[in-house]
């Protein structure tokens, strides 16, 4: 994932937590959207997932 498409990505979080009461997923979500902020910050950059 790309600077841009992490960007996109992180404006999505916020809806994602609406549909989430579990305090595990939410604190996974806000993680993620640490990660994808700092992407989407740093011009040139990629965020990579292991696994599937």
């Amino acid at each position: 994932m790309n600077e841009q498409e992490a960007a996109a990505a992180v404006r999505e979080i916020r809806d994602l937590k609406q549909r989430c009461g579990d305090e595990r997923q939410l604190a996974a979500l806000d993680d993620l959207a640490r990660m994808l902020s700092e992407c989407a910050a740093t011009r040139g950059s990629y965020l990579w997932f292991a696994g599937d």
